[in-house]
């Protein structure tokens, strides 16, 4: 899967690791709790509420300031301390239950804790508003002689507002001096908002998106091999030893009869072999996909010629300086467009920043503004060519970009794919609804719904006007363009999808799209395959690299499949189906089932098996679930006598522990070839848990990794793809340490 890096974010909670778990509820109103995850379940504990009053300060919040932070849960948060350090889930769902026991009446309702497991605080999220003061009343008044609910030793719990520090409604010294700065001075903050908004130069802009740009390409691969030795193969080692460590403790607590010796393998000096990582074929303009964020583009310009002024609703005002009196510049409230906005720089300086809406790169996280791909050597021209043809239109536009911080405005992000060899280019446009996002105002500013199908109209119009032009680039000193084994010149959009997106964060794959122009799907052409991909289907970035990636996969099954024509191979997270297909044109397996959660990807592999010739049913099977789920039976349908061997291609978060079971219990697997874009995070939990020593969780004979091959999807980066292959324990080493079954 693709190894890009995620968007910063801002850090909610304490260093330490926590997680967030339901409780079960013995107070007066149950509800029935939604499945759990790891990380995020919802829970029900009741007690809802007499209508608390609310204090002057709370009265004077505006109706405004209510609507604009609806979809934050900060202000329903509770922050409890004192409590007791390493409780378990259960024990915190008990705990809290114990605190609401009794208190029916209070109607409290808490849907969600989070306690970090080395910190003494719970923070409890509750239904509504309304009932926090209620719960802090409870937790600080709540126990014996209405004194505070007491710890398991004794010791007096304290709760407050999770939002306390920031909160305006304390109007004491130490809250202005927080606002204001020093003594209430606000030129400190000035200072500060003024760093935040640097305007970086293409060398920076360069050192934040493509990290290893600086250095020659055989120090690049140099630098790589050494990450996945520390951090992939080393870690591996690491876990894999952790979980000796664990089986001996339960040993020596009687909770297991006894624990098997580390296996020689895994205290080897080298215990897994780290090739050197394979060069990308294309070291510049590789990608075939890029996705720009929309936002406003920083740049600066001469403090005398422009000064902002807040309005009285809160908005901001533009003004211009002429000869010290300060005017007004057109601000139309029904479709102004957004073309710049000026922010004064602090007092003393020289320069001020120009806001233009545009398309682009996040350089400096979501408050720096976006930043154009010119200046990256891993961009093609033809996503700059289109980056300024959206560009052009967002400047112009009466729709101003989405804003994450408040989750105002329309236009989010925009994907683009492409392909060189059937130059076919796709563009998908995500957007939030026409009448506002989430944080959208009751006044109906943010309702844009009487221009939108104009706007969206303009910009088809603009992208399938003319062929794409080949923009002016700002590449670094020194550099060559490569031979392209197609070019780029010239080339059309021929398809265009609008998707509309409510959420905060990014829609999954499945989420519908609207078709507006052109074909319905992109055609590539992969080694001796073509593939259809549709707009929410995965495809490796980086299409010559992919198929090197390919042919090392389909080496390692190769080595083991000595009668192919029979050979099943068992493809999961197949995705639109290229390796499995691929393994199926190479001849080295006879037969594919091929199982992701992504039905867009699932349509696209069954069309993609007919345009490659496999139509037979007997040939080719595709599941749209996911794996955890069908995994399972799937196995079980598989003839006894048939040869099966496995792939795997999850996606950052890794698999899914249901499937890492399935694939160790069943021993007719011999060989499984795993393929990360996450080396050096969740391949190496995986890992772990197939190499280690059989338990009830996962039994079967554990595999060990017998090489591991780097491949070099994306030059530049810090990110590489790993080709890691494991290798069944054969029966007699498994009872040098285990002793026959």
């Amino acid at each position: 899967m693709e190894g890009e890096q995620p968007p910063p974010a801002a850090a909610e909670a304490p260093a330490a690791e926590a997680t967030e778990q339901p409780a079960e509820t013995t107070t007066a109103t149950i509800e029935e709790e939604k499945p759990a995850t790891d990380a995020d379940t919802t829970l029900s504990q009741s007690t809802t509420p007499p209508a608390a009053t609310p204090s002057k300060s709370t009265t004077a919040t505006t109706t405004t300031e209510n609507n604009e932070r609806h979809w934050d849960q900060t202000n329903k948060k509770v922050v409890v301390r004192n409590v007791l350090k390493f409780l378990r889930p259960k024990e915190v769902t008990k705990l809290t239950t114990e605190w609401l026991k009794g208190k029916e009446h209070l109607n409290i309702k808490i849907i969600k804790t989070k306690k970090p497991p080395k910190d003494n605080w719970i923070k409890v999220t509750l239904e509504d508003e309304s009932m926090v003061d209620p719960f802090i009343q409870l937790i600080n008044t709540g126990g014996e002689d209405g004194k505070a609910i007491t710890n398991a030793r004794g010791g007096d719990l304290f709760a407050k507002r999770a939002n306390e520090d920031q909160r305006g409604d304390n109007n004491n010294d130490n809250n202005r001096k927080r606002k204001g700065g020093r003594d209430g001075n606000d030129d400190n903050d000035a200072r500060k908002r003024a760093a935040a908004m640097k305007v970086l130069t293409a060398d920076e802009v360069r050192d934040a998106i493509t990290p290893l740009w600086r250095l020659p390409y055989e120090e690049q691969l140099k630098v790589k091999t050494r990450e996945m030795i520390h951090k992939c193969s080393m870690k591996i080692i690491k876990e894999i030893k952790g979980k000796f460590r664990i089986l001996e403790q339960e040993a020596r607590r009687g909770q297991r009869a006894k624990c098997p010796k580390i296996y020689e393998w895994v205290g080897e000096r080298r215990a897994i072999e780290m090739e050197s990582v394979v060069a990308s074929p294309r070291l510049f303009e590789y990608r075939n996909k890029c996705e720009f964020t929309c936002g406003y583009r920083h740049s600066k310009v001469e403090k005398e010629e422009v000064a902002k002024v807040g309005g009285e609703d809160g908005d901001d005002v533009m003004k211009s300086v002429e000869d010290g009196a300060v005017t007004d510049v057109a601000k139309e409230e029904e479709v102004a467009a957004p073309e710049a906005k000026e922010e004064v720089a602090p007092a003393g300086a020289e320069e001020a920043i120009q806001k233009t809406a545009a398309a682009g790169f996040l350089a400096q996280g979501w408050s720096g503004g976006v930043y154009l791909p010119h200046c990256l050597q891993n961009m093609p021209d033809w996503s700059c060519g289109l980056a300024d043809i959206f560009n052009e239109f967002l400047a112009t536009s009466s729709i101003p970009p989405y804003d994450s911080k408040v989750h105002r405005g329309i236009w989010r992000t925009i994907t683009l794919r492409c392909s060189l060899r059937t130059r076919e280019i796709m563009v998908i446009v995500v957007h939030a609804p026409a009448g506002g996002g989430v944080g959208k105002r009751d006044c109906g500013t943010d309702d844009y719904s009487t221009v939108f199908e104009s706007e969206k109209q303009r910009l088809v119009d603009m992208l399938t006007k003319d062929a794409i032009l080949t923009p002016s680039r700002d590449f670094p000193e020194g550099y060559k363009k490569e031979e392209e084994e197609t070019s780029g010149d010239g080339m059309k959009v021929t398809s265009i999808f609008f998707q509309e997106y409510v959420g905060l964060s990014n829609p999954p794959p499945e989420h519908p799209v609207q078709h507006i122009y052109g074909k319905t799907s992109l055609e590539e052409r992969l080694g001796k395959c073509t593939f259809q991909i549709s707009p929410g289907a995965f495809f490796q970035t980086n299409t010559q690299g992919a198929e090197v990636l390919y042919d090392i996969v389909v080496n390692r099954i190769k080595e083991v499949t000595t009668n192919p024509q029979d050979t099943l191979l068992v493809d999961v997270c197949c995705g639109t189906g290229t390796i499995g297909l691929t393994c199926l044109k190479e001849g080295v397996v006879g037969k594919l089932v091929g199982v992701d959660i992504s039905k867009p990807a699932i349509a696209d592999a069954v069309v993609n098996a007919t345009k490659n010739g496999y139509t037979e049913s007997a040939t080719t099977r595709f599941v749209a679930s996911p794996a955890e789920k069908v995994l399972p039976d799937e196995m079980k349908n598989i003839p006894k006598n048939c040869p099966v061997v496995a792939v795997v291609d999850p996606a950052r978060d890794g698999l899914h522990g249901v499937v890492v079971r399935t694939l160790r219990s069943n021993e007719r697997i011999q060989r499984l070839v795993y393929v990360s874009c996450n080396p050096t995070g969740t391949l190496a939990r995986d890992a772990a848990m197939l190499c280690s020593p059989p338990t009830k969780k996962y039994p079967g004979r554990p595999f060990k990794p017998t090489l591991s091959q780097p491949v070099d999807m994306f030059p530049s980066t810090k990110h590489c793809e790993m080709v890691m292959t494991f290798d069944r324990m054969s029966v007699e080493e498994y009872e040098q340490y285990h002793g026959k079954e």
